[in-house]
């Protein structure tokens, strides 16, 4: 198995691909709220609010068409793929933090196949889904002959209960030859838990690193953490609210890789934890301008930044738990 395709040099920055999600939100106080979202939509709408170029497919029913203006102005292209239902999950919040959640598939899209991804020239693929049958069985081995391929594992471990629709982990038991082909690799702490084994964030990073992703990302409520083949990065969660939790993960993710294209790892992460810290406080996907992210930097992250705007998360890592 060869590595990654290299990066194309023009294009669009990223091409997101993965379904539209009406998602039913319910908070501790049992007040709920209905949301058009889903990972697609929020990381299409993180690189498009910090400038990047983006073309979107995403997977959706004919009837539902209109689902698609819920894309930023700022996304370049939307590429809709026909399918007989569109996503809806349920998610349930048991604490007032929302870190702890059941979340319940009420629909799910048709998955997508790699002929239903336009062959535009990309910087990078973002594979953005929310569960098992998102997509279909080859699209990492199809997509990574095209370019750098960018995974959020949620889509590959979360599947639907088939009595009741919870979405709990399957076991995962793919090897280099899957992991080998992604370029950047996420997961969240109980995800890596549940893939490696391990309970530390650090240890955790290590073991998916050694498969062959070049850069892993553990993110929790606190910070987000990268390992790459220079070691670990570091950087807080600094948010002002939780009324935009749901997709919190979408968004450091997406614009931590389009960053990721043009800066160090370091600058690309603490760009990504303003812009998600400052989705948090909002219901829906991230709708700003990069001012907005830039002034949120100055905000709350002026003390790990130095004179020159840069700054080098390898000096502020935490424990790693």
């Amino acid at each position: 198995m060869s590595g990654p395709a290299p990066m194309p040099s023009q294009g669009f920055d990223s091409q997101v691909i993965g379904p539209i999600c009406v998602d039913i939100n319910i908070d501790a106080e049992g007040r709920a709220s209905r949301v058009v979202g889903g990972a697609a939509i929020c990381a299409a709408a993180a690189a498009a609010s910090l400038g990047h170029a983006v073309e979107a497919v995403a997977a959706l029913a004919r009837e539902d068409d209109e689902l698609l203006s819920h894309f930023p102005p700022a996304v370049r292209g939307v590429i809709a793929v026909a399918s007989q239902r569109t996503s809806s999950i349920r998610n349930v919040y048991a604490t007032a933090d929302q870190e702890r959640r059941v979340s319940t598939a009420l629909s799910q899209a048709d998955p997508i196949a790699a002929r239903d991804v336009p062959s535009h020239a990309a910087r990078v693929q973002h594979l953005a889904s929310l569960m098992v049958g998102d997509y279909a069985p080859d699209i990492v081995e199809e997509l990574s002959h095209r370019g750098p391929l960018a995974v959020d594992m949620q889509g590959f471990l979360r599947q639907p209960d088939p009595a009741t629709g919870e979405l709990r982990f399957r076991r995962f038991n793919e090897g280099a030859d899957f992991y080998g082909r992604i370029r950047f690799l996420k997961v969240d702490t109980a995800e890596g838990e549940h893939l490696t084994g391990r309970g530390d964030r650090r240890e955790i990073a290590r073991a998916l690193h050694d498969l062959g992703p070049r850069e892993v990302m553990v993110s929790n409520a606190a910070e987000i953490l990268i390992l790459d083949d220079d070691g670990f990065h570091a950087c807080p969660l600094r948010p002002r609210g939780l009324a935009g939790r749901t997709g919190r993960g979408d968004t450091v993710f997406s614009a931590y890789i389009t960053e990721r294209s043009r800066h160090p790892v370091d600058d690309a992460l603490l760009t990504a934890c303003a812009t998600v810290s400052l989705k948090m406080g909002t219901p829906g996907p991230l709708r700003c301008d990069r001012a907005d992210v830039e002034d949120y930097l100055d905000r709350f992250y002026a003390d790990l930044r130095d004179g020159a705007g840069h700054w080098d998360g390898r000096g502020g890592e935490s424990d790693g738990r």
